[in-house]
């Protein structure tokens, strides 16, 4: 029985180390692929010869000549073209500028998470780690001006709520956004001080 218990904890020792590793190998290979085929069999149809990963190659350089072309005056104002038409078509423009404020915020010039906060949620017993989205709500959301909208992520998934808490619920955290991220999404498992006196030990 010993032996296989010595047996099982090292399976479990040995899981714990590869599965980080093999689920982000699958993530990105599985993104690779799923890009890939929206043109790689075309393109392989066209010059007669499979090429792997030609399909994901062509989105990349597309998407960089689509960048490239939002400089130029004339496909500048063929994208606020369409810009402005998909805010006009009803349902559409609802999706559209949902998705362009998450790809602005995240991706974009102007982001969204830039400064991790603790907040006394739902009161002061508990506190929350949030992010805030902006400090400038609209008078119909904020008429007195002293609220601030902060999103609060749920464990183990990007899914969270918005809450309006007034300023004084509010107080700074020394996490990076990286940082406080990976603890939300981890519900904290790791992440204690004695994760990171283990760190400093093992680096020693």
């Amino acid at each position: 029985m010993a032996f296989l218990r010595q047996i099982a904890k090292h399976f479990g020792i040995g899981l714990v180390t590869v599965l980080p590793f093999a689920l982000v190998i699958w993530v990105v290979v599985s993104v690779f692929n799923i890009v890939d085929s929206w043109f790689g069999p075309e393109f392989d149809h066209l010059v007669g010869a499979n090429l792997p990963g030609a399909g994901f190659l062509l989105v990349v350089i597309a998407i960089t000549l689509v960048g490239f072309l939002t400089k130029l005056y004339i496909s500048h104002q063929l994208f606020v073209m369409m810009d402005a038409l998909f805010e006009r078509i009803p349902i559409v423009k609802s999706l559209y500028s949902m998705f362009k404020e998450i790809v602005n915020n995240l991706l974009g010039h102007r982001r969204g998470f830039r400064q991790t906060v603790l907040v006394a949620w739902p009161d002061d017993r508990a506190l929350m780690l949030g992010f805030v989205t902006t400090e400038n709500l609209s008078p119909q959301v904020d008429p007195d001006g002293d609220h601030i909208a902060v999103y609060i992520p749920n464990a183990f998934q990007f899914a969270g709520i918005t809450a309006i808490v007034r300023r004084d619920q509010v107080r700074p955290c020394g996490l990076t956004v990286e940082e406080a991220i990976k603890f939300s999404l981890s519900a904290g498992l790791g992440n204690g001080r004695n994760a990171k006196v283990k760190d400093q030990s093992s680096d020693s």
